[in-house]
């Protein structure tokens, strides 16, 4: 079918329509509830008050980050979209973005690689859905739209020669990616250094080009990347020089690791088991067609043996030994391979190294499949199955998405009750670790300056506190100590009376220390005004 025209404008309508309804779960709630998205969009708040309305409040508690850190990308799209939208529409807009541009961009690379197999597409769309997005993790999944883009941009131009516009086209890509996550960045320059290793040993060994052509091509191809991530990969060894050296590193058992693998762990958001069960069809799935190929491969080998003479074993060798492709792209699989099983899994405050990297792997392992001659119809196994497994993740995913949305939007509301260019004190005191953000919805659109803020501390974004300049700040009467809590108390600075507590979930006052004297402050010097089943805002009395 996938010969005729008609049929090609079906698959791709298909295609189309697969992809649109994918985002309809995601879309529905205001506010897309994931683990680190609120935060997200309060920071690019924080950034448009200190760049674009000069906020005199927020510049002494916060300052843009000086060193130019690969977690930007999100953050910049996001503060231009809240500049004339809402933040729960520009958060639309960059997922629509995401959910729309990863799966084209696949599919864009599988032409480029293997245009006859276009039907193993349908294989990216459960990793549109991944762990990465329900955790909030925008910068690293617009990294992997990044990789995807750059990576075919280099096969589509690698014959070539590489000219200056090629050169600033590949390194704007480059920068690109960088700029959105650090290990994607480094995985992409694996890649195609192990393209080029790849096709100059091809080169030379099919005897089309003689050694010192061979040589040619490789010095090419290596100053052209070379040239292109010059910038980057100097902010890359910069970043990790000026890591602290004490952080905790901490590495996964190799058993975990490998659990992670058959169990697609990186497309896990929110219970292992449940989830567990959808995801292992998929890598049955996987397993099944890379063994179907070397099935059919070895069947043709035996045939290329058994070939009655040298013209023969000429033409069935053409079409019996991986291409290029297939090699270049197993190559680079057993390389991810070894550094997924090599590389602590969280470096201080930066984590899920291992799933990241496991991510990029099954996407190349699709791409190796989808090279592999065997009978086209193996290529519609393959999209009936990746769809059953979307489609069974989406149903898993959407009522868990609608009453995390609701618990969001209850949270964002609050906002309504807050002055601009106040204090605010978030507490977060429910037992459920997805949620532990939340609390920042309430400062994604109004100027609320909330004092505590989980990115600030990290050094790992484009925000951070305004050490030399930042107030003190206190809650309850100073004059009252039994009914005072001070948070900040640097010598010689100012402390400012937090105007808003912001409690999500319900505490209990005899706790601790802090909780019932926090009990006793709201009761005598607070007004509640406004509460719901999620959270309670209580505002300091004149």
């Amino acid at each position: 079918m996938l010969q005729t025209k008609k049929g090609q404008r079906i698959e791709w309508l298909i295609f189309i329509i697969v992809t649109i309804a994918s985002m309809a779960p995601l879309l529905l709630t205001r506010f897309f509830p994931s683990l680190d998205g609120a935060s997200h969009l309060s920071n690019t708040n924080i950034i448009n008050q200190l760049l674009f309305y000069n906020n005199k409040l927020f510049q002494h508690f916060f300052i843009l980050n000086p060193e130019p850190v690969p977690n930007w990308t999100s953050h910049f799209i996001l503060a231009l979209l809240k500049l004339f939208l809402p933040a729960f529409l520009a958060e639309k807009v960059l997922l629509v973005l995401l959910l729309t541009g990863i799966p084209f961009a696949f599919r864009s690379l599988m032409r480029t690689i293997s245009p006859k197999n276009i039907l193993y597409s349908y294989l990216i769309f459960p990793f549109t859905h991944p762990m990465f997005l329900f955790f909030g993790f925008f910068n690293f999944c617009i990294a992997i739209l990044f990789f995807l883009i750059t990576l075919n941009y280099w096969l589509k131009h690698e014959g070539g020669s590489w000219k200056p516009k090629k050169v600033i086209a590949l390194a704007i890509l480059v920068g690109f990616t960088y700029f959105s996550h650090v290990v994607i960045f480094g995985l992409l320059l694996i890649v195609i250094a192990a393209r080029i290793v790849v096709v100059t040993f091809a080169a030379y060994l099919c005897k089309t080009s003689n050694f010192k052509q061979a040589a040619k091509l490789f010095v090419a191809q290596a100053l052209a990347i070379t040239a292109a991530a010059f910038v980057p990969l100097l902010l890359f060894v910069y970043f990790f020089y000026t890591r602290p050296g004490t952080r905790q590193i901490t590495y996964i058992a190799r058993e975990e690791l490998i659990k992670y693998l058959y169990t697609v762990r990186p497309l896990i958001s929110f219970n292992t088991v449940s989830e567990g069960k959808i995801t292992v069809v998929l890598f049955l799935l996987l397993a099944a067609l890379a063994l179907t190929g070397m099935v059919f491969l070895i069947i043709r080998a035996i045939k290329l043996k058994n070939a009655e003479n040298q013209t023969q074993k000429e033409e069935n060798d053409s079409k019996i030994l991986p291409s290029i492709q297939g090699w270049w792209l197993m190559a680079s699989s057993l390389i991810l391979i070894f550094l997924y099983f090599s590389l602590p899994d969280a470096y201080g405050t930066a984590s899920y190294t291992n799933l990241r990297i496991g991510y990029v792997l099954f996407l190349l392992i699709i791409l190796w499949i989808s090279t592999f001659r065997i009978p086209a119809w193996f290529g519609l196994i393959a999209a009936i199955g990746g769809l059953y497994v979307h489609i069974h993740l989406l149903a898993y995913y959407t009522p868990i998405v609608s009453d995390l949305g609701k618990m969001a939007s209850s949270c964002n509301k609050a906002a309504d009750k807050i002055l601009p260019n106040t204090l605010v004190l978030p507490v977060y005191v429910m037992d459920n670790w997805f949620t532990g953000h939340f609390v920042d919805y309430i400062g994604v659109d109004k100027p609320v300056l909330l004092v505590y803020n989980y990115e600030c501390m990290t050094g790992y974004f484009p925000v951070i506190w305004n050490k030399d300049a930042k107030p003190n700040f206190h809650l309850g009467p100073p004059a009252i100590p039994d009914d005072h809590i001070n948070f900040e108390e640097t010598p010689g600075r100012p402390s400012l009376s937090i105007d808003y507590v912001f409690i999500v979930g319900s505490y209990d006052p005899d706790k601790d220390w802090f909780f019932t004297t926090l009990h006793r402050i709201l009761g005598k010097h607070f007004t509640l005004v406004y509460a719901s089943e999620y959270c309670s805002l209580y505002h300091k009395k004149p």
